[in-house]
């Protein structure tokens, strides 16, 4: 704030009394006006912007007056204690509401891993059976093509010995002492 002392003394006496009778009435037509623009919450997270709407209201009130307003500081708002409480509560349940949120969209990102999870495990489970289907198609087909496939694989299976007991009466496995027959 700066002061022309020699106009400021001839018209108001002091500067409490240019103050009282020239600040004061203007500035306070003109906080209210900008204060009523902002909500409490809006007024401390916009600090600085409240704080030039104050300047420029203060500047334009104070305009052509011994006093010229250079800048404006907002120091201290200051709120009911039950105001302030409210609104603390507020804040912690926004907070509150935004940690549930994350919460589900965690979950539900879970959530679709393991159902992607599940549905791959389906597929290969799906595609082994499949396979599995297929190579026992093929092998059927060849036993019905080949009857001594049966054989060949029992001999390619035997480890070349003997059995060391044997049940009276009973054939000897895997020994077929009948020559092929042979086709004309």
């Amino acid at each position: 704030m700066v002061v022309d002392p020699s106009e400021l003394y001839t018209q108001y006496g002091d500067l409490e009394t240019a103050v009282r009778r020239l600040i004061d009435p203007r500035l306070t037509a003109g906080i209210k006006t900008i204060f009523g623009q902002y909500d409490a919450v809006r007024a401390i997270q916009e600090r600085a912007a409240l704080n030039n709407d104050f300047g420029t209201a203060a500047t334009a009130a104070i305009d052509g007056g011994p006093i010229n307003i250079i800048s404006v500081q907002i120091e201290n708002i200051d709120f009911s204690d039950a105001y302030e409480e409210s609104v603390e509560q507020r804040m912690l349940a926004q907070v509150e509401i935004q940690k549930r949120e994350q919460n589900l969209r965690t979950t539900e990102v879970e959530a679709q891993i393991a159902r992607t999870k599940a549905e791959g495990e389906a597929e290969a489970t799906r595609l082994r059976g499949e396979a599995e289907a297929s190579a026992i198609r093929a092998r059927a087909e060849a036993l019905r093509m080949n009857a001594d496939l049966v054989q060949l694989q029992a001999v390619e299976k035997w480890d070349g010995k003997l059995p060391t007991t044997m049940v009276p009466s009973s054939a000897m496995p895997f020994i077929n002492l009948q020559p092929p027959a042979r086709s004309q």
